[in-house]
C-alpha cells in the first residue's frame, strides 16, 4: 500500500514540477521578455508625460498665464496692498522681479542670454 502512495505522489510531484518549469521557460522567451520591456518603456513614458504636464502647470500658475475668460488680458493683476517694498509678490516673489527674471528662478539650468 505504500509504494502505490509513493507511486502516487512522485506522479503528482512530478507533473507540478514539469508545469513549473514550462512556465519559466515561456516568460524567458524572446516574445515575452521584449513585451514586458515594451510595457515598461510605454509606463516610464506615461509617468514622464504626467510629470510635464504637472511642472508645466506649476510655471503657468507662477507666471500667471492661466487667468480667468472673466479677466481683461489687458489690465495688469493687481498686486496685493500690503505687498511693500521688499515685500513678496505674486507666487511669493520679490516685488521687483520682472517675467523673465522670474522665468530664470522656474527653469533649471536656464542663464541669461
Amino acid at each position: 500500500m505504500s509504494r502505490i502512495f509513493y507511486l502516487a505522489f512522485g506522479a503528482a510531484a512530478g507533473v507540478v514540477v514539469v508545469r513549473q518549469a514550462a512556465k519559466a521557460a515561456a516568460a524567458l522567451t524572446p516574445t515575452s521578455l521584449a513585451g514586458s520591456l515594451v510595457q515598461s518603456v510605454q509606463e516610464f513614458l506615461a509617468d514622464v508625460r504626467e510629470a510635464a504636464a504637472q511642472r508645466e502647470e506649476e510655471i503657468r500658475v507662477a507666471l500667471g498665464l492661466d487667468r480667468d475668460s472673466d479677466d481683461d488680458p489687458s489690465v495688469p493683476a493687481e498686486r496685493p496692498a500690503d505687498a511693500g517694498a521688499g515685500g513678496a509678490g505674486p507666487a511669493g516673489y520679490p516685488d521687483g522681479l520682472d517675467d523673465a527674471e522670474r522665468t530664470m528662478r522656474l527653469v533649471p539650468g536656464a542663464r541669461r542670454p
